[in-house]
């Protein structure tokens, strides 16, 4: 048994040895150490807990949190301004804490612990949260499992019984009492079947062995002297990882041979598959798909199914948990006469790529979206004169089409009938004919055309298509006699 008279001896030990020593954080109750040594400082020691337990906590911070009013005819105005609505763009007055950080930690509370709390603070001009770490909070409950009193150890050891009201509260099933049941409970026996196969594959690269193998030496060779063995054994570890000439060729005595035996050697331990298994088990327990973490392959068509359904049947739930909390308790508290409700606003989360939000918003509105200055500077470029005017297509602006998409087709049936009519009106008039263009003909047929393309309203469509032709006709047509007067 070793002795230190300081710290500082401790520690000096523990680095030489290579360990490191838990240390209770004073003054946590052995209540609360007990359910850390059971399953372990996972979030800083369990790569796969972190990893899915990270995953969830950043998708619902990084999600802005609104405050809505409703109004007459089920209408619902966001609240933009008073009490609620600066909580939530603030929701603590920590120096250096953003309002997803405060998120983050508080959710990770309850990802790993399974509860999670926060003390309401009143402030003369608004109101703040107080994150109580989930190490340092204990729920006490009557027979039917009801919380009746919030117990908090402080940092000289005192527990102390809180009423629950001024307190934001979030806690999930228990077998007993009232405090959740942590999924890492759940998960121990696999993260500590992980935990030693790390440690296994650590012992097995720090001792340098490549492949199980042992050297025999026939006993027609004699007894092997002291000396002798000593020299051997030193010049062999020179092979050994840290001698100096690892990689290369040792030299037996004669006689001696290398033969390997049948043990476990690090590829047998499936190393990678291992690990991807906890991952997947990890993911599995936290409700997430494991195609979204990288615990499990998949395709480009199955990823994006996955990503479309993050935000409903993985992330779902959390959010509901989220917001029945916060209504439950803010809002009652802060807007008691007003129907005032706070919801995550996921939509922000949902938004595609640009070229997919462009698509499925001028989908949505039935024509363009954006004005040509106002996506020149995307594209670096200069603004131009008239640049300011939305651009709607013909076809759009009358149509009432269910999508612009839907004028494409369109708009190749009007180009192929306006090389035609070109052709055919320009040669006419270059040729002398008085009625050189028939408006009542380019009507019909362009109406008959639109009909069969499945267009709504091809009348209204050719008469403007038709205006617009004949503009063009005739200052083309202006500009050749123009040319031909000066030849």
């Amino acid at each position: 048994m070793a002795y230190f008279e300081t710290l500082a001896d401790l520690g000096a030990y523990t680095e030489r040895a290579g360990t490191t020593i838990e240390v209770v954080d004073p003054p946590v109750s052995l209540s609360d150490w007990s359910d850390l040594l059971t399953y372990g400082p996972a979030w800083r020691n369990q790569p796969s807990v972190r990893k899915v337990v990270g995953f969830v906590a950043r998708q619902l911070a990084s999600t802005p949190l609104h405050a809505f009013e409703r109004a007459e005819n089920n209408d619902r105005n966001r609240l933009r301004d008073g009490k609620l609505a600066e909580l939530l763009r603030r929701p603590t007055r920590a120096p250096g804490v953003t309002a997803y950080r405060f998120w983050e930690s508080l959710l990770i509370d309850g990802l790993l612990h399974d509860r999670w709390c926060a003390k309401i603070n009143e402030h003369p001009d608004g109101f703040s949260l107080t994150r109580i770490p989930a190490r340092r909070v204990r729920f006490k409950s009557d027979w039917l499992g009801q919380i009746e009193k919030v117990k908090i150890t402080d940092d000289q050891g005192r527990t102390v019984e809180h009423d629950p009201a001024g307190y934001l509260i979030d806690v999930g099933y228990s077998e007993r009492g009232a405090n959740g049941t942590s999924p890492l409970r759940t998960l121990q026996d696999i993260l500590e079947e992980s935990r030693e196969a790390v440690a296994y594959r650590r012992s097995v690269w720090k001792n340098g062995a490549r492949v199980p193998q042992v050297i025999e030496r026939p006993a027609s060779a004699g007894r092997f002297e002291e000396g002798p063995f000593q020299r051997f054994k030193q010049s062999w570890q020179a092979f050994v990882k840290g001698g100096g000439q690892e990689g290369g060729t040792p030299i037996l005595e004669d006689g001696m041979t290398l033969k390997e035996v049948n043990a476990f050697r690090p590829r047998d331990t499936m190393d990678l598959e291992g690990r991807k298994l906890t991952d997947i088990e990890v993911a599995s327990a936290y409700f997430i798909a494991p195609e979204l973490v990288g615990a499990r392959e998949g395709t480009f068509a199955n990823i994006k199914a996955f990503k479309e359904m993050l935000y409903g049947p993985n992330l779902g739930p959390y959010y509901d948990a989220w917001q029945q909390a916060l209504n439950a308790t803010l809002v009652p508290l802060i807007e008691p006469n007003r129907d005032v409700y706070i919801e995550a606003a996921i939509e922000a989360k949902m938004r595609g790529s640009f070229e997919e939000q462009i698509d499925y918003l001028s989908t949505a509105v039935g024509a363009p979206i954006m004005t040509r200055n106002e996506a020149r500077p995307m594209l670096n470029l200069p603004q131009v004169d008239g640049g300011d005017d939305l651009v709607t297509p013909l076809n759009v602006l009358i149509g009432g089409q269910a999508s612009p998409q839907d004028g494409k087709a369109l708009d190749r049936v009007v180009l192929k009938f306006q090389q035609r009519q070109r052709h055919v009106a320009l040669s006419q008039k270059h040729a002398g004919v008085l009625d050189w263009w028939d408006r009542d003909r380019w009507d019909r047929e362009l109406a008959e055309d639109l009909t069969k393309a499945g267009a709504p309203q091809p009348h209204a469509i050719a008469r403007l298509i038709n205006d617009q032709m004949e503009r063009e006709l005739l200052t083309e047509g202006a500009s050749h006699d123009d040319a031909d007067e000066d030849g």
